[in-house]
């Protein structure tokens, strides 16, 4: 009798632990400044501001907050729905533009160290130029500018991955951080 008991108590504890395995998986978000990715553009907009960033606007649905990111100060930072939904997906962080490839060079680092620090080393890093060598820094920045140079350091973790890479808008230079969470 005691067997047919424990044997029991057995199968009713393993099934109570395959139903609550899918809870206590279930799939954490990434964080932004504290601040969990998760839920409509317009919550993200909200939780965010709470944080001190400022709305500005909203163009073709992403809205666009100004703040306080890894030290630096006025950093525009987008709210990424996921594709045919309201509901917030990714972050794009962009340090405000340099003229300077030390200084854009020094962002880069910088949040690369904070992010290292973070997450553990990238999964993908590419620090590339397809021209040089260079006799002035100023020859980096015109590589960059002219699509001949590749910056770029992938990060993952459970939640999902976050991709630090240097980019322009024509001749304006900076540094982007993507957050995105896993699908």
């Amino acid at each position: 009798m005691k067997t047919d008991t424990n044997m029991k108590r057995f199968i009713l504890s393993a099934t109570i632990a395959l139903m609550l395995t899918p809870f206590a998986s279930a799939q954490k978000p990434l964080t932004f400044s504290k601040v969990e990715i998760k839920g409509t553009v317009d919550e993200m907009t909200a939780a965010l501001g709470r944080k001190g960033f400022k709305y500005e606007e909203t163009n073709d649905g992403v809205p666009l907050v100004i703040g306080k990111y890894a030290g630096y100060s006025d950093v525009e930072v987008n709210i990424i729905p996921k594709e045919g939904s309201n509901e917030a997906a990714a972050i794009r962080a962009e340090i405000p533009p340099r003229l300077s490839w030390v200084k854009l060079e020094n962002d880069y680092s910088s949040v690369k160290a904070m992010l290292t620090k973070q997450y553990g080393k990238p999964v993908e890093e590419t620090e590339t130029f397809r021209d040089g060598p260079f006799e002035e820094s100023s020859e980096k920045l015109v590589s960059l500018i002219k699509n001949r140079c590749t910056f770029r350091s992938v990060f993952e973790c459970p939640e999902g991955k976050v991709t630090l890479t240097l980019k322009h808008q024509g001749p304006i230079c900076f540094v982007c951080v993507l957050y995105e969470n896993a699908l």
